[in-house]
């Protein structure tokens, strides 16, 4: 398909970008958990924009979650219809599972946590039995919609009207969800609050692949701004003004559903814009992005651990600007080093097997 064909389409630049949109929202994450607000904080009773703007922007970091949720649902689409269901397994486990295992085994060290109590953190017993925050909750999260999605896809696809499905279980999680409001645990809510924005990427994987002559128009844009703008407002009114509307938790769900799928495919179109007008700049930036993405799980599992020393160094008397640039510089090298290590870890163990299969073709 000619690259003019595919600025029109909207589904196809999100997976063009896909990479860049993973390093945005890995760097959103990460200002959720680690970045410190360097404006001062203005006194009771008085009003700084700038404060309240980056006040705002720390405080909803976490819908990176849900941009992630949702390139996830894309993804496996595209990965379901290249390997067997065993493959497909094995391939995102072994994704997901080794920078968790490897920083809480690490961190279970150094913090004396015990022998059982580290193992029943790293393997997520703790996370369907005691607290989702114990450690990194995402990779649990992630693999229980690997595990479940060959079963929902092969649903998926025998049903005609894949909108209609799509809004069909949707509404089934929301039916269920107000049903078990005062029965789940509060702490799963950030998980289980992300499952429609998951099916709803699965939806959007599926129309990649399908419509590829589809083409945005300058209304379907203007739809997504409304998203994006709906859902800035939304979480507003639901963090700062308490607003509660009756599902397990206000925080996720509905706002960061509808500013995942705003911001994501205005991203990616902005992203485009950038590429064409602005070619030089447009390759430094998307090089940037792409490398944060390639390194977010690790990114994501580090941070979770060295947060803890911002606030030991905010005490200590370092400067704000000073923690944030040497917290982002050490965070981001262990995490480059954790994916290489990996990556070379996982290459000495495939090695035998796939000289094994040369062998035999």
């Amino acid at each position: 398909m000619e690259e003019k064909d595919v600025s029109k389409n909207g589904f196809l630049l999100v997976s063009k970008y896909r990479g860049a949109i993973m390093g945005i929202a890995a760097l959103w994450i990460y200002v959720f958990h680690a970045w410190v607000i360097m404006s001062p904080e203005p006194e009771k009773g008085s009003f700084s924009l700038i404060y309240f703007l980056a006040d705002y922007n720390k405080r909803l970091g976490y819908a990176g979650v849900d941009i992630f949720f949702l390139l996830s649902g894309i993804g496996l689409t595209f990965a379901i219809k290249k390997e067997s269901t065993l493959k497909f397994y094995y391939k995102r486990i072994r994704r997901v599972a080794l920078p968790a295992l490897t920083i809480g085994i690490i961190r279970g060290i150094v913090q004396d946590w015990g022998f059982m109590e580290t193992l029943r953190i790293v393997s997520g017993f703790n996370f369907f039995t005691k607290t989702a925050y114990d450690f990194v909750w995402f990779v649990p999260a992630i693999i229980i919609c690997y595990f479940f999605f060959p079963f929902y896809w092969k649903l998926f696809e025998k049903i005609s009207n894949k909108f209609l499905f799509t809004a069909g279980a949707v509404i089934v999680w929301l039916a269920v969800a107000l049903l078990l409001r005062n029965v789940i645990r509060r702490d799963l809510c950030g998980f289980i609050n992300r499952i429609p924005i998951f099916l709803i990427g699965i939806l959007c994987g599926y129309l990649t692949q399908e419509r590829k002559n589809a083409v945005f128009k300058v209304r379907t844009y203007l739809l997504l701004s409304a998203s994006l703008i709906s859902g800035l407002v939304f979480w507003y009114l639901v963090v700062f003004k308490g607003l509660d509307y009756y599902v397990t938790s206000g925080h996720c769900f509905l706002p960061t559903l509808l500013i995942a799928i705003g911001l994501t495919f205005l991203t990616a179109k902005l992203l485009d814009v950038i590429d064409r007008r602005l070619s030089r700049f447009g390759k430094v930036l998307s090089a940037i992005l792409v490398f944060m993405g390639s390194i977010s799980l690790e990114l994501y599992c580090v941070q979770w651990w060295f947060a803890d020393m911002v606030p030991i160094l905010l005490e200590a008397g370092w400067p704000k600007y000073l923690v944030n640039i040497s917290m982002f510089l050490m965070t981001t090298a262990a995490a480059w080093v954790m994916s290489m290590l990996i990556k070379f870890f996982w290459e000495l163990v495939e090695k035998p097997f796939s000289s094994k299969s040369a062998a035999e073709d």
